[in-house]
């Protein structure tokens, strides 16, 4: 029996809603409009049944990297994950195949309010009688005022926009003012919900029409068709799905098709958009809306909201004042529709005043040089596995011995390449997807986890297990969920944060590696571990991974920062006393950095206070750091007098990362001047070589490119 099939979409990243929206936690994931997150309102207010149709349970379609969120406020229901980003044509396509030809599939965004439940169960109704004809049913909600941010559909008088259901006579984009004034005024034009409802059979032999393309690739993409069962998750296969062209439905089908018709509705509708559309939903008029640790004095029709630092507000009127842990907004009411290009701005890695040339510059490098380079010729296509490394005119090396970290540091790589839309001819995600295979098979040793070392072929030349390594695997692992949503990168995630809570445990606070480092505390695995378990907090949500952060920056607090300095130790004994000799008094610079970056990370994600760590730790790396030439020192002692008088290209990198992340530790205009100096020093721009040591007076040659750099390049470079 045919059934109605509700599909929510999960596109978009609410970018008028920043800093509470973010790419990293859309709008669709927070409660906005209720005392659950939108997506989560969204199934919620959808009926049993609608127009003599039972309805199945929600299912999702949404980005992979989301498919933690989609388990925490959506248990249980079915998912269309996608490998990347194709619009709501492709999506709807996918969802049309994942139903019985004779189902109706309904499609809601994830991310909009309805006030008036009750109409949007008539709407439906009267939608399914349309559908069930085998139209193309489209929503449209009667304006109460001449909204310039909605699209709009013509009908062909004012009497059809009171009709049941009537056919659409066109498609409008986006109105001017006076249009828009006109349109409210002439009764025929309704806003465009979004919300499309129709026979599965019907929209794809639409898109068979209009559009054979995309659903040419939505059925190469799809691992199976038909129904979705309870619980199932399909991920759309990533080479296929890419030759969907990205656009809309509307512009896709809708607008093209012969028979489309709109149910009017007033429902009390909003997208919610932007902070305006909020303000007007939490309180009309006057009078300020506040939410979160915010207080106002001498102020009127303000929205201020805030997810974490305190806010005061005095004297002011008609703002929108938003505040989280990743920036701050304040922007007229009135032009809160028009904040994107703040936004970008404001969110971009780069510093504030960094010259876009000079951004531009790097960023060319390592999307055209070096990553290109490591993408052909990294991987070992006859044995499998990462070559260690590359010659300067990017040969692979396929002799060299193989350490255990390379392979999930080269996966971190290619999956970071993905999440900032670099996958040409799908090169990084088959290097993600073959890293992860290599991963579950030849790095792993017969004890469980993963080998210290390797042959160049498939076999294990050091079976040790080693803390740093296995918290490499759980970051490469993390990343690869994160960006791609494969259940092998979520297992392997899990297991190798699990061996290492269960296995290199001492008895002691932290971890240890007492096959490798025995009767030492090391804190640059603890660093990496932190790195892992922070990118597996945000792409999980795994409560387990917030207890870690907290307990590593409680770690680094009690032992392994020396508050005398301001700088990190590396080398301990095994509980936590610090080292004799040289090895104790080591401090790496670039560690530092490191450290400083990462405890910005924990603050962002937890929201504990570790930025006066971080400042002290760039302040004593500054100061006691670098060398005459301005370069950060490979090793120093507390004093600040060079252990090892050399300066690898990777500390530079991580002292401009964290100068990006903190600017005002140094002079105005500092961060262009580092990266810049960093680029003539260090970078050959016309081939994919780097000096990956420098002495004081020059650069050293080296004959050969470490596979370890390619992850400092991504993690300081990559997303400028």
């Amino acid at each position: 029996m045919a059934m109605m099939r509700p599909f929510i979409l999960c596109g978009g990243s609410g970018t008028r809603l920043w800093p509470v929206s973010t790419p990293e936690r859309p709008k669709q994931f927070h409660a906005l409009s209720g005392p659950r997150a939108m997506i989560a309102e969204t199934a919620a207010r959808l009926p049993a049944h609608a127009g003599g149709f039972d309805l199945a349970p929600a299912a999702a379609v949404a980005g992979a990297r989301w498919r933690a969120a989609l388990n925490r406020h959506l248990p249980g229901a079915a998912q269309i994950l996608e490998p990347l980003a194709r619009n709501s044509g492709p999506a709807v396509a996918a969802a049309a195949l994942c139903a019985d030809p004779d189902d109706l599939v309904l499609i809601l965004p994830a991310d909009h309010h309805i006030a008036d439940v009750p109409a949007f169960h008539e709407a439906l109704a009267r939608g399914a009688d349309a559908a069930a004809g085998g139209a193309l049913v489209t929503f449209g909600v009667r304006p109460d005022h001449a909204a310039t941010g909605y699209g709009y559909i013509e009908l062909e008088s004012d009497e059809a926009a009171r009709a049941p259901f009537a056919p659409a006579q066109r498609f409008v984009e986006k109105p001017a003012r006076k249009t828009a004034q006109a349109y409210l005024a002439g009764g025929r034009h309704l806003w465009n919900a979004g919300i499309f409802l129709f026979r599965a059979r019907a929209m794809i032999e639409a898109l068979e029409l209009h559009a054979p393309d995309m659903i040419a690739a939505a059925r190469a993409a799809l691992p199976a068709a038909g129904p979705l069962e309870a619980g199932e998750t399909r991920l759309l296969a990533r080479e296929a799905f890419a030759r969907a062209p990205s656009i809309s439905i509307d512009y896709a089908v809708m607008e093209k098709a012969g028979r489309v018709n709109v149910v009017p509705v007033s429902m009390g509708w909003s997208d919610l958009g932007d902070f305006r559309a909020l303000k007007a939903l939490h309180g009309a008029g006057r009078d300020s809306v506040i939410i979160g640790p915010a207080a106002e004095d001498h102020g009127s029709d303000n929205f201020i909201f805030s997810t974490g630092p305190r806010v005061a507000v005095r004297g002011v009127s008609g703002l929108a004042i938003a505040a989280s842990p990743d920036g701050v907004l304040v922007t007229s009411l009135d032009g809160a529709a028009e904040v994107r290009a703040a936004v970008e701005g404001a969110s971009r890695t780069a510093a504030p005043g960094l010259d876009p040339a000079l951004a531009a510059r790097a960023r060319a490098w390592v999307y055209e040089r070096m990553l290109p380079a490591w993408a052909e010729a990294g991987w070992d296509r006859e044995n499998g596995g990462f070559v260690e490394t590359l010659t300067r005119d990017g040969a692979p090396n396929f002799t060299q011995p193989r350490r255990g970290r390379v392979a999930p540091r080269q996966v971190f790589t290619f999956a970071t390449a993905l999440m900032h839309g670099w996958d040409p001819d799908g090169a990084a995600s088959r290097l993600v997807d073959q890293g992860l295979a290599y991963l579950d098979g030849p790095a792993r040793t017969p004890e469980g986890g993963w080998a210290h070392g390797l042959t160049p072929g498939q076999g294990v030349s050091d079976a040790r297990r080693d803390l740093y390594d296995h918290a490499f695997v759980a970051l490469g692992a993390a990343r690869a969920f994160q960006a791609t949503g494969e259940a092998r990168a979520e297992r392997i995630a899990r297991e190798a944060f699990a061996l290492i809570d269960a296995e290199m445990r001492d008895g002691q606070p932290g971890w240890a590696s007492p096959q490798t480092a025995p009767g030492r505390k090391l804190a640059n695995p603890h660093m990496h571990l932190l790195e892992a378990s922070l990118v597996w907090y945000e792409a999980s949500g795994d409560p387990d991974a917030h207890e870690r952060i907290g307990e590593l920056a409680w770690l680094f607090e009690a032992f392994m920062f020396d508050p005398m300095s301001g700088a990190v130790g590396e080398v301990f004994g095994p509980g936590w006393e610090r080292a004799p000799g040289e090895a104790g008094a080591r401090i790496e610079p670039g560690h530092c950095y490191e450290w400083a970056w990462l405890l910005s990370e924990a603050r962002r994600l937890t929201a504990r206070d570790t930025a006066s760590w971080s400042r002290r730790l760039i302040g004593f790396a500054d100061a006691r750091g670098r060398g005459p030439d301005r370069f950060s020192l490979d090793a120093v002692a507390a004093a600040g007098a060079p252990l090892i008088a050399t300066c690898r290209a990777w500390p530079q990198l991580e002292r401009i990362r964290a100068r990006l992340r903190f600017p005002e530790t140094a002079a105005p205009g500092e961060a262009a001047r580092e990266l810049a100096a960093f680029m003539d020093a260090y970078i050959d721009e016309d081939s994919p070589a780097w000096c990956d040591r420098r002495q004081t007076d020059g650069c050293t040659p080296m004959d050969y490119l470490p596979a370890s750099m390619p992850y400092h390049f991504m993690t300081a470079l990559g997303g400028l």
